[in-house]
């Protein structure tokens, strides 16, 4: 059965968080930012969008196109306030939630949507409940896949709820022009529509697969399945709110993907270092990359097991690099790990091949003691008995080769 997720965004935050405080800037152009050489808008309300501005210009250019825009500096505590309301409204209906950033989630939906009478019930209670709370617009995009929900949550804004399923993607996704697809750079833009490709559906062309596997290079395997809506479907989310982090704020932003690659190895060797004082292992990477403007990204993945092994984390929290670098600047990064435990309280499984001699032995007394004297060994210990019995040498073998050679008796193989 396919996975039902939805991707929960909120509606220009920053600038609607400051409208909620002075209801008397809903109708006039608003923009957050610093008023500074190097600013940029952190977002702007929709009366500054129909005036052309948007998230990421120049605060300098705003103000040339736009000279009566309102403009207010960042209040970071009150915005991160209110999205911990954000967070713990949809928490009540939602326990599986990834937070993506201050301003959007996604939900694992399945098991919960059944109980409302119509499948989109529960989106609508969301989104009026958020309204009605909070005061603040949400966008809602329900799919199959993290790719496809959050492409729908971005079809309609603000309060916009759309669905994208995987037989919609013809029809919707794929006329969509290409700069709208997520994971497609800015910078990419150009490049592709000098070669021609103009839309997602031209993306998805086999007929174009080559040259966009020469302008994406590695990331073009990836991108490929998302448009096809055969990306991934698996959130993450921890258990516990334990967890270790480590982050750095720079003088100055960083713009290419080896210097951030350089930093992350320093701060992901001094977690790993406080994690091994502390005597702690984690089970999930989360990367937290900050834009000039203050817009934060936390994408995160789950290991394979507990660790603090720097290499193993470098290699995780790369991948997440990878995934999400685009070259926009970036003034602050973190890593944390979560989902923690104490070294000695971590059970390992061990697989067939690996078992212990240990735990084999433990496991052998115990079935013993209940059969009340019983006589198990391993195949080992009977063949040594065996040898001493009889004074010869056994060859140890293998149940299949002993069956192997049973069939070759008649000089033929059993089909």
């Amino acid at each position: 059965m396919a996975k039902v997720l939805f991707h929960i965004d909120l509606n220009a935050f920053f600038a609607s968080a400051e409208e909620l405080r002075h209801p008397e800037w809903k109708d006039e152009p608003l923009g957050i930012g610093s008023n500074s050489a190097r600013g940029v808008l952190s977002t702007c309300n929709y009366p500054a969008r129909a005036l052309g501005l948007h998230s990421a210009m120049p605060v300098m250019q705003a103000l040339a196109m736009v000279p009566d825009l309102r403009l207010v500096p960042p209040d970071h505590e009150y915005y991160r306030s209110l999205s911990n309301q954000f967070f713990q409204y949809i928490r009540r209906y939602c326990p599986k939630i990834e937070i993506l950033s201050i301003d959007e989630c996604f939900a694992d939906v399945t098991e919960i949507i059944g109980k409302f009478p119509r499948p989109l019930d529960l989106a609508v209670t969301l989104q009026q409940g958020v309204y009605k709370e909070l005061g603040l617009k949400c966008s809602i995009g329900v799919g199959p896949t993290r790719f496809l929900a959050k492409m729908a949550s971005d079809m309609h804004k603000p309060m916009g709820l759309t669905v994208l399923r995987k037989r919609d993607i013809p029809s919707k996704l794929y006329p969509l022009p290409v700069e709208a697809c997520i994971g497609v750079g800015a910078k990419t833009v150009p490049r592709l529509k000098e070669a021609g490709i103009e839309t997602i559906g031209d993306l998805a062309d086999p007929d174009n697969e080559a040259i966009c596997e020469q302008i994406f290079k590695n990331s073009w395997y990836d991108l490929k399945r998302r448009i096809h809506g055969q990306s991934s479907d698996e959130l993450i989310y921890s258990t516990t709110r334990k967890s270790i982090s480590h982050s750095r704020t720079f003088p100055s932003d960083l713009y290419s993907i080896e210097d951030l690659q350089t930093q992350l190895h320093l701060l992901i060797q001094e977690l790993c270092a406080n994690m091994q004082r502390k005597h702690k292992k984690g089970m999930q990477v989360s990367l937290v990359l900050r834009d000039g403007s203050f817009r934060n990204k936390v994408r995160s993945a789950k290991l394979s097991g507990y660790t603090n092994d720097p290499i193993v984390i470098n290699e995780a929290v790369s991948g997440l690099l990878y995934q999400e670098f685009e070259p926009v600047g970036y003034r602050h990064i973190g890593v944390s790990v979560g989902s923690l435990q104490d070294e000695d309280k971590i059970i390992v499984q061990p697989s067939l091949f690996d078992l212990p001699q240990k735990v084999s032995n433990s496991v052998l007394d115990d079935l013993n003691a209940k059969l009340g004297g019983g006589k198990l060994m391993h195949l080992g210990d009977l063949l040594k008995e065996k040898e001493k019995e009889t004074g010869t040498k056994s060859d140890t073998k293998t149940n299949t080769e002993t069956a192997q050679q049973g069939q070759g008796k008649n000089g033929k193989e059993h089909e």
